[in-house]
């Protein structure tokens, strides 16, 4: 078959897409107006957020367009203007082979920004700032983009160089002074705004408004900003920063994928998603906001401690069992696309998960609109999704960041309620597998690369003196086991876990496959 370029002329031909199975925006989207901005308009903006906005758009057009915001590529605003910014999103059910294409439309177009403040990009998107009709932001860049460490309060601690010298000489090289610009423009014209946060850790809306309020403060003390611009970012009644819990999986396409496609006759730009999707979002919008809440999988709660309660309940079941198959999966071979789906037949893996779950359940708070038990039976069939190409390795990137809300957060709420040490014990194991994986060689002996991680230089240098199947050298790893930003709490003050868990890792050195006999050892107890 014939392919041709998706495009506006080929949406608007509907003799082509005439017997195809493709869900197709149902609104004209060379007439709608912009009403939102997306930062970092990568994967889970087109395949999350312009889903949502997609579904809303086809209910009701007044919701609005969104325009994308792109600082990294180039090359990918150029391949996206190519289809007009259309992308093919074939959204894969849990059958087998079951999907179902979807066009989506709701971003109309990207920007390319650079630290050029004086470019055509740079005024184009000054103009939507000074908009009365945009109403918020989304912002779906990786944590490390953000380029500060945050531990509660108004401000956060700079550590990126680029953002540092942003700081200090008024620019915007980095992301996070990007942002600051751009809401300095629309406190410059007195409008209100919210910024999302869609970046995929807890507390992301105090993270973000930590971070611009940081750098707002520099520039604002220099002379860069305005007097009062601080202020502004401070007042939730004229700019917030709402919290959310995103939960979608959205990956690149394979090959196969990509002949799918070719199948109906597309050739466009590819995200993969799942079904399932979820988002939780604090209401708070000064500007007012779409009808969110009529979008399937969308909650809108009135503050962040209900807000939590969906994190908490997403990280410590969905993530967690991630985190169980990007540690012990990837050491029990498990690697590459389908990864995830090939580990959730491995019985130990699917049984120490379920295991896990049961243990949160008992000890998470449960949402208003949702339940625990619903959302655990349904990560469960989505972790056995056999057509979404996942690698677990994806999954081990920053995987020292995720040890503590994914684990050690139900490993203490366990505790705090008086729950048996079998039960504490599994909670730790992938706490181990974690600890093996950064020796960067598999239960078969097969090294691997480890993902990057803010704390690689430490992770290395301890494994690098453990030895396989030299138990003894699980010393080693006490620096990673007592350290306090990692499992929350120095382990070898915190009773005997700090113990229990390095007994754990030294069992998993005893040799080739001492991974899969520690996992089955504390199964059967």
């Amino acid at each position: 078959m014939t392919t041709k370029v998706l495009n506006q002329r080929l949406l608007d031909d509907p003799q082509f897409w005439q017997g195809k199975n493709v869900q197709l925006p149902k609104y004209d989207r060379k007439t709608i107006p912009v009403k939102s901005i997306c930062f970092s308009a990568g994967r889970m903006a087109y395949g999350h957020t312009g889903d949502i906005m997609q579904d809303l758009l086809n209910l009701d057009p007044s919701t609005g367009l969104m325009v994308g915001v792109e600082t990294f590529s180039p090359k990918y605003v150029t391949e996206l203007s190519a289809s007009d910014f259309l992308v093919t999103q074939p959204i894969f059910e849990n059958e087998k082979g079951k999907v179902t294409p979807k066009i989506q439309g709701a971003i109309n177009s990207i920007l390319y920004l650079d630290a050029n403040t004086n470019s055509l990009a740079w005024a184009r998107l000054l103009e939507y700032a000074r908009d009365p009709q945009v109403q918020f932001a989304t912002i779906n860049a990786p944590e490390g983009a953000y380029g500060v460490t945050y531990s509660g309060g108004d401000f956060a601690e700079p550590i990126n160089q680029v953002l540092i010298k942003d700081m200090e000489e008024g620019t915007v090289n980095s992301d996070a002074a990007k942002w600051t610009y751009f809401a300095m423009e629309r406190y410059k014209a007195g409008l209100k705004f919210a910024m999302v946060s869609c970046t995929n850790f807890s507390g992301n809306g105090h993270y973000t408004a930590a971070t611009l309020k940081t750098v707002a403060r520099a520039w604002e003390k220099k002379g860069f900003a305005p007097a009062g611009f601080l202020d502004y970012l401070s007042d939730p009644g004229r700019f917030s920063f709402p919290n959310c819990m995103i939960d979608r999986i959205a990956v690149s396409p394979d090959e196969s994928i990509k002949k799918q496609m070719e199948a109906l006759g597309i050739l466009s730009n590819l995200v993969v998603t799942e079904k399932a999707r979820y988002w939780a979002v604090e209401d708070i919008f000064p500007a007012g906001r779409p009808a969110f809440e009529k979008a399937e999988g969308v909650f809108m709660e009135p503050s962040y401690e209900e807000v939590k309660k969906y994190e908490d309940m997403k990280l410590r079941i969905l993530n967690m069992s991630h985190s169980v198959i990007a540690g012990l999966g990837v050491l029990l071979g498990y690697r590459g696309s389908y990864g995830i789906y090939n580990a959730m037949q491995n019985e130990m893996i699917a049984t120490l998960i379920r295991r896990i779950i049961d243990i949160v359940i008992q000890t998470v708070d449960k949402p208003k609109q949702m339940d625990p038990k619903a959302f655990a039976a349904d990560a469960i069939v989505r972790l056995n999704n056999p057509n979404i190409p996942d690698d677990p390795m994806r999954i081990a990137l920053n995987a020292s960041t995720k040890m503590l809300p994914r684990f050690m957060d139900t490993y203490y709420a366990a505790e705090a309620k008086g729950l048996p040490r079998e039960q504490l014990n599994l909670v730790l194991l992938p706490v181990a597998g974690f600890i093996r994986y950064t020796m960067g060689v598999d239960d078969q002996n097969i090294a691997y690369a480890l993902e990057d991680d803010p704390r690689k230089d430490l992770l290395t240098a301890c494994a690098s003196k453990a030895v396989i199947g030299e138990p003894a050298s699980a010393v080693a790893f006490r620096e990673i086991i007592g350290h306090k930003d990692i499992m929350g709490e120095d382990l070898y003050q915190h009773g005997d876990t700090g113990a229990i868990l390095e007994e754990m890792v030294a069992k998993m050195l005893a040799g080739s496959d001492a991974v899969a006999r520690t996992i089955a050892e504390y199964l059967t107890k």
